[in-house]
């Protein structure tokens, strides 16, 4: 994964939204007003979304990687949220299970190629010990920042 997808300016801390949709909304709309997307962004992820729920039953804690088709897209990148209460979020696979997510990783892929692999990578570095606890104790959006990369770096080898 090229490290270039994730930026400062695309880490959102703390947020509070009752919803889901909210949370979609509200990242579509920073994403958009910063050029990553088009317009049509936010309507695409929510109905992506509702067909086809992203949360992940990591342990200790539940993560989101919602995302939608390229077309969407303007510039490569993935938005790392934490929220600042637990949002309910359906689980990838089985729509009946619901998580209390806080960690939400918004994906914005172009392009053919590397999605998948791209996918992979992240999932791996969320599943090494420890990464989710210090997502969600970062002081500050560096921090935040910070512990992502490193994870990621890690984990390409």
């Amino acid at each position: 994964m090229h490290r270039d997808l994730l930026r400062r300016e695309l880490v959102f801390l703390d947020w509070s939204e009752p919803d889901q949709k909210a949370v979609l909304n509200r990242v579509s709309v920073a994403l958009e007003d910063r050029g990553y997307v088009r317009p049509s962004f936010g309507a695409a992820l929510v109905a992506r979304e509702e067909a086809y729920p992203t949360a992940l039953p990591l342990a200790p804690e539940a993560v989101a990687i919602p995302h939608c088709d390229p077309e969407h897209v303007v510039v490569p990148f993935i938005a790392l949220l934490r929220l600042g209460a637990p949002v309910p979020w359906r689980e990838m696979g089985r729509d009946q299970v619901v998580h209390d997510v806080r960690l939400v990783l918004v994906l914005g892929l172009t392009g053919n190629g590397g999605h998948l692999e791209t996918l992979q990578q992240l999932l791996q570095a969320l599943q090494q010990p420890g990464l989710t606890t210090t997502m969600l104790a970062a002081r500050t959006a560096e921090d935040y920042l910070g512990a992502v990369r490193e994870a990621v770096a890690g984990g390409s080898s």
